[in-house]
């Protein structure tokens, strides 16, 4: 464990608990917790790194989630929901992280986040079978926008509704839905295929 991480990421979380993220300087961060910016920038980047890596570690450590390549199908969106839960118990960070404009904020971190997880249920949905990379990758992004959006806009309600209100009703929606859409794609692709004119029945090119 790297303590000099864990000072400035305490420093952040007490800054953010009065001060909107937006409005906290690298400086007051190191002036917080004894430390200097050449140590701050040293291991971050930028603030926005250290939120995001608040979060990483918050998923890894605190939460135990695995790694994205042992997530079966249905038990990635339980995942979901711990994530979520775990935002909820700690609100104060989360609203205020997830409110922020910034590039690189933890918006756009979360958004890869869940795309990875859409993307491993895809693949548990397929079950082997063949989608083509093009809708395959229109689904993750419609999906990943929408739930992201949702969250985002949870959080700018000040999560108000417990996390499982949001969970139980929007993600089995999203879920069937992407089952449905992949079904539906597959289906209609295999019906041009069978309608398809065989080789033996395609006219002998002209000479």
């Amino acid at each position: 464990m790297d303590h000099t991480k864990q000072f400035l990421a305490k420093s952040l979380v007490q800054l953010m608990a009065k001060t909107p993220l937006d409005k906290i300087s690298v400086t007051d961060i190191t002036n917080n917790c004894g430390l200097n910016r050449h140590t701050f920038y040293y291991h971050f980047k930028d603030k926005q790194d250290l939120v995001c890596w608040i979060f990483d570690w918050d998923i890894a450590y605190k939460l135990k989630v695995p790694p994205l390549a042992d997530v079966k199908l249905d038990k990635n969106t339980f995942f979901v929901r711990t994530i979520m839960d775990f935002m909820y118990k700690n609100k104060a960070f989360y609203i205020n992280a997830l409110n922020s404009q910034a590039q690189n904020s933890l918006q756009d971190h979360l958004s890869d986040y869940i795309r990875a997880f859409r993307e491993v249920q895809i693949e548990a949905i397929l079950d082997g079978r063949i989608l083509d990379i093009e809708h395959r990758r229109f689904l993750a992004d419609y999906f990943t926008s929408a739930i992201c959006g949702l969250i985002v806009r949870w959080s700018r309600d000040g999560m108000r509704d417990h996390s499982m209100v949001f969970f139980s009703g929007f993600m089995n929606v999203a879920y069937r839905s992407m089952q449905f859409l992949i079904e539906d794609h597959l289906a209609n692709g295999k019906e041009r295929l069978e309608s398809a004119p065989s080789g033996g029945d395609e006219p002998a090119p002209e000479r």
